[in-house]
């Protein structure tokens, strides 16, 4: 099988400079090893061609990381960070649990962070009494839609109070979720036993 050196030296020189000009479509390697091979055939490029390319890519990979990390991005390892529940972990317990669930582990990273905590909780309270009180009224209540509701909550409560009061940018160690997790459970084994003996 034929390395990414030998493919790249068949081709001509436009199309080599391709992969200097679209750094976008290609792998870094693949525009590396192209920017060496017209660098073997004398062709003429601009003194600074290597910071250019280089600077390409790191932006073309910075945008990928970012993306692929979504609110993961924020945390970080550094012992002098403060320690929150991280946005994804509030995300997943209001939707598996209710957006009261996560308005408390939210008002907690709020109280960490010498914030007004209590908003936060009466937030997550009435937005779940309302979906329950509503709830009774809609013929064909589901999981899945209260897991929508659920999902519409956070986001909004996400805005409201972690975007605003922490600060859509900082940087924060992510908070074990062993205890949230265990309450959690907790509180869901007797809703599922009396569900089971309906």
């Amino acid at each position: 099988m034929a390395t990414l050196k030998e493919i790249l030296s068949t081709k001509t020189d436009s199309q080599l400079k391709y992969y200097l000009e679209h750094v976008d479509k290609h792998t870094s390697e693949g525009v590396r090893t192209a920017l060496l091979e017209l660098k073997r055939r004398n062709i003429q490029l601009p003194d600074d061609i290597d910071e250019q390319i280089e600077e390409k890519i790191r932006l073309i990979e910075k945008a990928k990381y970012d993306s692929t990390k979504g609110w993961q991005k924020n945390v970080i390892e550094d012992k002098d960070a403060p320690e929150y529940y991280s946005q994804t972990a509030i995300y997943v317990f209001s939707i598996l649990f209710s957006v009261f669930f996560g308005s408390v582990m939210m008002a907690i990273n709020l109280k960490n962070s010498q914030k007004q905590w209590v908003w936060s909780v009466l937030f997550g309270l009435a937005f779940t009494v309302v979906f329950i009180f509503l709830g009774q009224f809609l013929p064909n209540s589901s999981t899945g839609l209260a897991l929508i509701v659920n999902a519409i909550g956070v986001t909004i409560m996400n805005q409201i109070f972690w975007n605003k009061h922490i600060g859509k940018d900082t940087t924060y160690r992510a908070k074990p979720i062993w205890i949230p997790l265990v309450i959690g459970i907790i509180l869901m084994v007797p809703f599922i036993y009396f569900a089971t003996q309906v």
